[in-house]
């Protein structure tokens, strides 16, 4: 799953529809009062399908997600057909024949859909690409020729339910025609969201969200005209339970409605506010001049500071109410409290910094303790030397074994003790590279030769190769390549059972040089390549083959070639071997 805000007002849809649509069913007696209720929990189904396309990573999840959706996209506009036909008046047409022809297309285009991955007519491609300006992983289905007859067949019943309330606003008093308008705008809005969609103008589809704005349009025409001629409980319900400050204003900026969550925030009592201006009610906590007010789609943060209480953080959105067209019926004006976001954010902050204090301590500590430790050993190395001599005495072949057993366990801890030391280095910056010259074929030419004894002593073919065109002397920091050219050749024999080790140092082009170390060991899966450079982490199947090991060395290889200015890349196939190529810069002479 990707985790994103993004996900957010999908939530608060499907809260909102199906809120709706439950406590709708208490008036499922009344004649449009079921197609209003398929069509709450419809859209809810489309809501829930679009959070799961957007949070998955997986391309099955989404496209199945997709597919659930259309149940939706399809049940949506008929649901609203029927609830446009039964408002209008011409509820008698919708008999158990009309349902069933006008079915008939969609029902197809429900079997197209769950079926496209095979013949391509509703979606011409399907694969997963991720968005330049969200970086979220999103489905990418480009439309196929059924998918724009579903289109015309969808649009056209949207069409012909407005034109039916359109007809029915001549013929209704003032108050009705207010309900056929809002009905419109409010069923309008996520088709023409849908249309930006469609048209690629935008990467998410906001068409389910936008149902969270048509439900309190339409919430606000329930609680002011009685829409479908009945107490408008249910929409009020939903309206008093949003627990967002929300704010209806008319198109003279004075107070309309409030919900609960408003009185309760700002402490106000509704008689004392209704009819009064945004701007003389509001004005201790927030300002907004007439301009921004009136911006349709206006999005800023705002901090509220009462008098002796924590200060709180909101969200403040501003939306339009439409009449008719061009011409302004009021805004809603929302404010969702943040405040826990931005604690954690500050939180987060704060965390983030003490991790960075214990990630320096840890380093501190690191290189301390292998500075220590590095003593200790020597006086171990030399003294099990001395011994080994007969310095103080002679020793039967078991003490000579045992004293063999200590020298390797000591040059093992000696090595870890060494990387570590250059990881601590490296985490906190203060490892140095020397910029002298060396000879090539010198110093690496002699670390070639001497890792040869471990190839030769598994009984594996070894060839180490210099090209001519290499300079014969190169700046650089000789110790530190030779580390380099030394870990991932000990790798290489270190995982390689039966074949060969090759090693080729030679020049790329004027600019760069590369050292490259193939084997023909057991290979690394694809899905493992990156994790080989992590520290402290070794592969399940390193562990197999060798037991020692503490998983710095390809780390810290890396590490010092980036610190270098190069890179080292990967090609390996499982069961066939893996070859290693570290790309440096080639600098032949010294910088003024």
């Amino acid at each position: 799953m990707q985790s994103t805000p993004y996900i957010i007002p999908w939530l608060v849809s499907v809260a909102l529809t199906f809120s709706m649509g439950v406590y709708a069913t208490r008036r499922r007696g009344h004649f449009a009062a079921i197609p209003f209720i398929a069509m709450c929990f419809l859209a809810t189904l489309w809501a829930a399908g679009y959070i799961f396309e957007l949070g998955s990573t997986s391309l099955d999840v989404k496209l199945l997600a997709v597919k659930i959706e259309y149940i939706s996209i399809i049940g949506v506009p008929l649901s609203w057909t029927a609830f446009a036909l039964a408002l209008s008046g011409h509820g008698n047409w919708l008999t158990k024949r009309n349902i069933t022809l006008a079915s008939i297309f969609p029902i197809l285009t429900l079997l197209v859909v769950w079926t496209t991955e095979f013949h391509h007519w509703f979606f011409t491609e399907i694969s997963i690409i991720t968005d330049k300006t969200t970086g979220l992983l999103l489905i990418w289905n480009p439309p196929g020729w059924w998918f724009w007859l579903h289109a015309v067949y969808i649009y056209g019943i949207l069409v012909f339910g407005t034109y039916l309330l359109i007809r029915e606003y001549w013929h209704q008093r003032d108050v009705y025609r207010s309900q056929v308008v809002i009905n419109i705008a409010a069923i309008l809005l996520p088709w023409v969201a849908n249309g930006i969609v469609v048209a690629r103008l935008i990467p998410v589809d906001i068409t389910s969200v936008t149902f969270s704005l048509s439900t309190l349009i339409l919430g606000f025409g329930f609680l002011r005209y009685e829409m479908l001629n009945i107490v408008p409980v249910a929409h009020r319900a939903v309206f008093e339970s949003i627990s967002d400050a929300v704010i209806v204003l008319d198109p003279r900026m004075r107070i309309v409605e409030l919900n609960p969550a408003a009185l309760e925030i700002f402490g106000l009592q509704v008689n004392a506010v209704i009819g009064k201006s945004f701007h003389q009610v509001f004005h201790p906590w927030v300002y907004l001049d007439d301009e921004a007010l009136k911006k349709h789609g206006l999005h800023k943060e705002v901090i509220l500071e009462n008098d002796g209480k924590t200060s709180r953080w909101f969200d403040l959105f501003v939306s339009a109410l439409r009449e008719i067209p061009r011409q302004n019926g009021g805004w809603i004006v929302t404010f969702r409290d943040i405040t826990g976001l931005k604690e954690n954010e500050s939180a987060l902050a704060i965390a983030r910094d003490e991790a960075a204090r214990a990630n320096g301590f840890k380093s501190q500590l690191l290189a301390n303790v292998s500075h220590e430790l590095r003593t200790p050993l020597g006086i171990i190395m030399g003294y099990t030397d001395l011994l080994a001599r007969k310095s103080y005495g002679e020793l039967d072949e078991k003490q000579i074994s045992v004293l063999g057993k200590i020298r390797e366990s000591t040059e093992y801890l000696e090595a870890l003790v060494s990387g570590l030391l250059d990881q601590a280095q490296l985490d906190s910056g203060r490892l140095k590279l020397a910029a002298v010259p060396f000879e090539v074929r010198v110093v690496l030419g002699k670390t070639c030769g001497q890792l040869s004894i471990l190839a030769e002593s598994k009984k594996l073919e070894f060839r180490a190769t210099i090209s001519d065109d290499m300079p014969v002397s190169i700046i650089g920091d000789s110790q530190r390549s030779k580390q380099i050219l030394v870990n991932l050749i000990s790798n290489a024999v270190k995982f390689t059972e039966t074949g060969s080790v090759t090693v080729k140092i030679y020049k790329l082009d004027s600019d760069w040089w590369r050292m490259q170390v193939s084997d023909t060991g057991p290979g690394i899966p694809e899905n493992a390549i990156q994790a080989v450079f992590e520290p402290f982490r070794q592969l399940p199947e390193a562990n197999r083959i060798m037991r020692k090991g503490y998983g710095l060395g390809l780390s810290i290889t890396k590490q010092l070639i980036n610190l270098m200015g190069g890179d080292i890349t990967v090609e390996s196939e499982v069961g066939k071997g893996t070859t290693f190529t570290a790309t440096l810069p080639l600098i032949t002479e010294m910088e003024n």
